[in-house]
């Protein structure tokens, strides 16, 4: 009796155990799914899938070493690569992004610093596709215990996931906080249900460092503490113990992972991480594009927004976005159409015996519905955006296709047969998502590194980029010294120069912005300017006549992020 108290005390009280009327919930499986029964199998091949897809993408010609995949990746590199040389976050520089993504840039910053930078690029760039494969089976073993067909549409929804698959191919947040958020669900639940408090105190250390990697790991922090408030009680885990243990642990998370950085200089943390990046106003994007990367609609999508057969549209917007690109082509009906049928294939699963739905598909889908509403409501958006939502829409996804599955009752030839058409129109449809993704990114491909710059740039000089990226790939991201200004990531400092206003928002009528640039330039021995400069840096009339006084144009690379090299006229 002591023995089974135990075991009950990890579930909680009012729903314990498997749904006996579930024809398609097996019995218990081993606690990692052992791939050799049918939910493990369904978990490795997706897994395997989505290690394939993420990989294909980054061994594209130019991929690993190019500086114009993305802006941000240079960002946390730079930033990882200047906390080896003792420069800190907020207080040497400018840097509007927890801290945690720097410590987990190291390992690429270390090899950079031993062998060449855009090594350490590459390294980066692995370790994040390592990080989003590894969501794949996090999320799956979540639901396991529902069987193979929830596996499958699980495991294999965030596979494919579009926003998943491209932000994995690169150093940005979303890939580590959700390895982060998915260990702490792993953590907090078993077989659907909350465990004890010690479990949820691990699982709260986990969400400590999601939310010191990105702040928006805070929502499904916040939705457990929920969970764990309003589920049931049992004896040995009353209410208070699972809030007090889950708040303990994501307060000592963060405390390690952030702590350090935040004590450095607590205001600059505080202004730079919450208050500028908070209020800072981005291009204004629509709601229809922004519904078209949330529902995968964009694989279909070509440059003009209208829907194409896969393969006609010479260039996919999905396949565009492999180089950082968020596109606002407008889509008007289509995607509200693609949004409302996945709110009603999620209603229709969680209302079919909503009673016996377990507190974690609750957490999900709460969680789900806070990240969309964020996603759908911030006034910046980019196409990384919609993988904070997609582990949860994926568990969700997975639970109601089960349910739905489970109309078919019985356990005769003729119910058995059907529950494997469902199975087999699950790994159909992830499949041909998978084979139109692949063709789509067959033709991408990054822009190399000009080689003209290492020529141009001698080693060791104050190079002043827009874009980080560029000087890391080309190798010119030069230690910190005294006679150079240290810019990281240049939206950051106008942020900081502005007092969290930005150059969309009207950053260039500051004078204090302008002259801060000004100074700042004034320091450069050269200038690498990004076509997209103009987001990051007011660059006004005025401010573009001093820099063409100062500054003399040294080689253009059109190909290159319409890249401009400029060398200070002396």
């Amino acid at each position: 009796m002591p023995a089974v108290r135990r075991a009950r005390d990890e579930v909680s009280g009012d729903q314990a155990g498997h749904d006996a009327r579930d024809p398609a919930a097996p019995a218990r499986a081993g606690r990692w799914a052992a791939p050799r029964t049918p939910a493990g199998l369904a978990i490795l091949i997706a897994t395997l899938l989505a290690a394939g897809l993420r990989l294909f993408l980054v061994t594209r010609p130019g991929f690993l070493t190019s500086g114009t995949v993305e802006y941000d990746d240079g960002v946390y590199l730079g930033a990882a690569l200047r906390l080896l040389h003792g420069a800190l976050p907020y207080k040497d520089y400018a840097f509007v992004q927890p801290p945690g993504i720097v410590v987990l840039a190291l390992p690429g910053a270390l090899v950079g610093s031993l062998t060449s930078q855009a090594t350490g690029l590459a390294v980066a760039r692995l370790l994040s596709v390592a990080a989003s494969t590894a969501c794949i089976p996090l999320a799956g073993r979540l639901v396991r215990h529902r069987g193979a067909i929830a596996c499958a549409a699980t495991a294999g929804f965030l596979a494919v996931y579009p926003a998943d698959v491209l932000s994995g191919r690169t150093l940005l947040l979303e890939p580590w906080m959700n390895l982060a958020c998915l260990l702490a669900a792993n953590a907090a639940f078993r077989d659907g249900r909350l465990r004890s408090p010690g479990w949820l105190a691990w699982a709260g250390a986990a969400l400590g460092c999601g939310v010191a990697i990105k702040f928006w790991a805070g929502a499904p922090a916040a939705v457990l503490l929920a969970v764990c408030l309003i589920a049931r009680p049992v004896p040995q885990a009353s209410r208070a113990r699972r809030a007090v243990a889950l708040v303990g642990g994501a307060l000592g998370g963060f405390a390690v992972l952030g702590g350090p950085f935040a004590l450095a200089d607590p205001s600059g943390f505080i202004k730079q991480t919450m208050l500028y990046q908070a209020s800072r106003v981005g291009t204004t994007t629509p709601t229809s594009p922004r519904l078209a990367y949330l529902t995968g609609l964009i694989d279909f999508l070509g440059r003009t927004g209208r829907l194409a057969a896969p393969g006609t549209t010479g260039h996919s917007l999905f396949a565009m976005g492999a180089e950082a690109s968020t596109h606002t082509a407008a889509v008007g009906w289509l995607a509200y159409a693609a949004a409302l049928a996945g709110v009603a294939l999620i209603a229709a699963g969680y209302l079919r015996g909503w009673r016996q739905r377990t507190p974690l598909e609750w957490f999900a889908l709460a969680t789900a519905v806070v990240a969309t509403i964020a996603i759908l409501w911030y006034s910046a958006f980019f196409y990384h955006y919609p993988d904070f939502p997609a582990p949860w829409l994926a568990v969700a996804v997975g639970a109601s296709v089960q349910s739905l599955a489970c109309l078919i009752k019985g356990t005769a030839k003729p119910a058995r047969r059907a529950r494997r058409a469902v199975a087999a129109a699950v790994a159909v449809v992830i499949l041909a998502a998978a084979g139109i993704e692949a063709r789509e990114l067959e033709t991408a491909n990054a822009h190399t590194t000009p080689a003209s710059v290492a020529a141009l740039v001698p080693a060791g000089s104050c190079l002043l980029a827009d874009q980080v990226s560029f000087a890391i790939a080309a190798n010119r991201f030069a230690a910190p010294s005294p006679g150079c200004p240290d810019i990281v990531d240049s939206l950051a400092q106008t942020l900081a120069l502005s007092g969290g206003v930005s150059p969309a928002g009207g950053a260039g009528q500051d004078p204090r912005v302008l002259a801060g640039w000004e100074a700042s330039y004034a320091k450069a021995q050269y200038a690498w300017v990004s076509g997209g400069a103009r987001d990051r840096i007011p660059w006004t009339p005025a401010f573009a006549a001093w820099f063409a006084g100062h500054f003399r144009r040294l080689a253009s690379f059109p190909g290159y992020g319409e890249s401009v090299l400029y060398v200070r006229d002396r």
